[in-house]
């Protein structure tokens, strides 16, 4: 069976991800500001000055709320400070499965988890959050 292309949503603009372009992953601070945000890979929106936001607010303290960037150390500064990693496709939704499938990735995650020649470790992975994401109940993914 030919792979399936690697469909995916971006969780702040709602457009599809191109198939070779990075993948951005957004940290607690960017649900906590977007609640409405469907995972968390986001296309290169994310480093546009249209969801470009200070820490501070301005001031000399974080806005209230503010969740700290876990990678950047004792001091975040702005909406970059808050992007976790960024990657391929491929990467994004081997490394943040559930993500992926909220996002649209399942007929891609669900040919890897069981192709031949994927790391055992990462199949094992995908299975387990595909196995999560049937458990979940029909209404999510589509399945009654």
């Amino acid at each position: 069976m030919k792979r399936p292309k690697i469909r995916l949503t971006c969780c702040l603009c709602g457009r599809t991800l191109p198939q070779r372009a990075d993948v951005y992953v957004l940290d607690a601070e960017w649900q906590r500001r977007h609640p409405d945000m469907v995972g968390i890979l986001a296309c290169r929106c994310a480093i546009t000055q249209r969801w470009f936001w200070r820490c501070d607010g301005g001031g000399p303290r974080y806005v209230a709320g503010h969740l700290p960037a876990a990678s950047d150390g004792p001091r975040c500064i702005d909406s970059w400070s808050h992007i976790s990693v960024w990657g391929t496709p491929v990467y994004a939704v081997t490394s943040y499965p559930f993500a992926a499938l909220q996002q649209g990735a399942e007929e891609y995650l669900r040919h890897t988890a069981h192709r031949r020649g994927v790391n055992a470790e990462v199949a094992r992975e995908l299975q387990e959050a595909l196995a999560e994401w049937d458990a979940r109940g029909s209404l999510i993914n589509g399945r009654l």
